[in-house]
């Protein structure tokens, strides 16, 4: 919204994990350093844990960046899986096939192994990630030591690196989890940034958007560390905050009263107090009497030292930790794991990055920059004969969201199926990425925002929380400007971004169609069938005045009209031709692909 008004090319303070924004400390060079000592060694695992928002993605991103592109890749983004889960997961991400139905641990590890001899024999790497992993079961983590027993008489077939919060160590502290723990062949646990580091994270991120101007004093900078303690994503989310801020009220720099407003929209009326010193974090002051003598007899005088309350720290840094909106704080993910199983390899480097233009916002209602700002009403499509509510958006939008929660997740994905005029019955299709394939679409499972979502143009699950970290699920159908839709079953609610942002943490999943032959990125150099269908969707977009000729090659000519074609829909132009180029393909060219807003594609 306010990138414009300071002249940024793009959000200097998005949460998302681009490696671009990695500011690199002393600490973040030594743990990438560890990671890549690890990632070169012959196979085991990597280990990565960290605070809540202390950047473990971005570093672990940054670090995929240096593998080879034609690496295998498989990212667990869900750890609450059972153990069979996992390796379906795994087979899944890396587009192993297995049979339907249920299937013993055997099939799996069978499937699996066959794949990574065929790719060892291949001279390529197969890397399985596994973020958040403090929440994973014992017997799950025991699965992923058995993983690090597939190899060759030379070396481990497969490297895992495990991302997750400083419970992890205590975990594999346990006795029963010496033989993972001794399989650890790197590690390293980041902490927050400290005060000096905070001025140059903030310049560094600013001049990465294209920004040469501070716009934050050295006043606003020392209060900065106070209210976020040096965690970087609490950082961004003020800082994102206070710029909206800045705009709304049409200052030139952030200043303290700015600042600390959006603070009081981050965290509320409960600031976070300085982190203390580990001691004072774990003891009490206990009471202790001093006895003074006086001529007239004893005197005592108690004094009662209070505890050190942390715990507005620890409610912070569990709001930021996945969520991008202070609100919600989902510590612990819902129990029941995502039925999501894409066969296409995650693209992980940020070679498509999120870019859309956002009309700017209203003016402040109240004197409060940055809430729903709208002044119409939210309105539910209600059955006939059912009365409309006249209850507040926030209200209407649990009411439909959150009542009957356990089923959300069943419904939203019947609802994206139905989209796209597929039928979708758990009970007689398996899970929804797997029946996806079986109709000729894949899903794509991944953290952004709306802006993603608008980019990319197509209705989305969307995973959301309410105050009380209750995880539901719902299908986005339309976005336009301000406004979005959210329906569920027969019911559709329409709701300011601003009402939808506060429950959502960035977490969707849609459906897309990709083209024959398709099982990884198109880059400069490829060749064969799917080069060939490339260049005839780029001839049927811009057109020639001559009969062309197919190429079976991906070479210079071509990678200049992709490059054309990126530019114009807002992609980061760098020729290669992922999930995101491929569903813009489509939606230029194919009238019947759903989408979120039918004025654009």
């Amino acid at each position: 919204m306010y990138n414009a008004y300071f002249g940024f090319k793009e959000s200097p303070f998005s949460i998302a994990p681009d490696p671009r924004y990695l500011f690199m400390t002393e600490q973040h060079r030594e743990a990438l350093a560890h990671l890549v000592y690890g990632l070169n060694s012959e196979g085991g695992c990597i280990l990565l844990t960290g605070e809540v928002g202390t950047g473990k993605t971005t570093v672990c991103r940054c670090l995929l960046d240096q593998i080879p592109a034609q690496a295998n890749i498989a990212l667990v983004l869900n750890p609450k899986v059972t153990a069979t889960e996992l390796l379906e997961t795994v087979c899944d991400e890396l587009g192993i096939d297995y049979p339907a139905g249920e299937n013993s641990v055997k099939t799996y590890i069978d499937r699996i192994n066959a794949f990574l001899l065929q790719a060892n024999a291949a001279g390529q790497k197969t890397v399985l990630i596994i973020d958040e992993a403090q929440n994973m079961d014992h017997t799950v983590l025991e699965q992923l030591r058995l993983l690090t027993n597939l190899e060759t008489n030379q070396r481990k077939l497969l490297q895992i690196i495990i991302l997750g919060q400083p419970e992890l160590l205590e975990i594999l502290a346990h006795e029963n989890m010496r033989q993972l723990a001794q399989r650890i062949t790197a590690r390293f646990h980041l902490k927050p940034l400290s005060r000096n580091d905070l001025k140059a994270y903030i310049s560094h991120r600013l001049a990465v958007a294209g920004s040469s101007v501070q716009l934050f004093d050295e006043k606003v900078i020392r209060r900065l560390y106070q209210l976020s303690n040096g965690i970087p994503r609490i950082i961004n989310i003020i800082c994102d905050r206070a710029l909206l801020g800045a705009y709304v009220e049409s200052k030139s720099r952030v200043d303290l009263q700015t600042l600390n407003n959006a603070a009081r929209e981050v965290f509320g009326e409960r600031q976070p107090k300085p982190v203390r010193p580990k001691l004072f974090q774990w003891l009490a002051y206990s009471a202790a009497s001093v006895s003074i003598a006086a001529v007239s007899g004893a005197v005592y005088l108690f004094i009662q030292a209070q505890t050190v309350d942390t715990r507005a720290v620890e409610t912070a840094a569990a709001a930021v930790e996945d969520p991008p909106k202070p609100a919600i704080e989902p510590s612990h993910p819902e129990q029941q794991p995502i039925q999501i199983s894409a066969s296409e390899p995650i693209q992980i480097s940020a070679s498509e990055p999120e870019q859309i233009q956002i009309p700017p916002p209203r003016a402040p209602v109240n004197g409060v920059a940055g809430i729903n700002d709208t002044t119409e009403p939210a309105t539910v499509e209600m059955p006939p004969g059912q009365p409309s509510s006249d209850a507040d958006p926030a209200s209407e939008f649990r009411d439909l969201v959150f009542t009957d929660r356990d089923r959300s997740k069943i419904q939203a994905f019947t609802d994206l199926f139905d989209s796209w005029n597929k039928v979708y019955d758990p009970a007689k299709n398996g899970a929804a990425c797997s029946h996806a394939r079986s109709n000729g679409l894949s899903c794509l499972h991944r953290q952004g925002n709306l802006r993603s979502l608008a980019i990319l143009n197509r209705p989305a699950v969307l995973k959301l929380y309410d105050e009380k970290h209750n995880a539901a699920y719902a299908m986005l159908t339309q976005l336009e400007d301000d406004q979005a839709v959210v329906r569920r079953g027969e019911k559709s609610l329409r709701i300011s971004t601003d009402t939808l942002n506060h429950y959502w943490l960035g977490e969707y999943t849609l459906l897309w169609q990709k083209p024959p032959y398709y099982t990884a990125a198109i880059q400069p150099g490829s060749q064969g069938p799917l080069v060939q269908w490339l260049d005839q969707q780029l001839v049927r977009i811009y057109g020639q005045s001559q009969v062309p000729t197919i190429h079976n090659t991906y070479n210079d000519e071509l990678r200049s009209q992709v490059v054309k074609f990126q530019q114009s829909k807002g992609l980061i132009p760098d020729g290669v031709v992922g999930p995101h180029t491929v569903i813009l393909l489509n939606s230029e060219l194919d009238l019947d692909t759903p989408m979120l807003n039918t004025r654009k594609g």
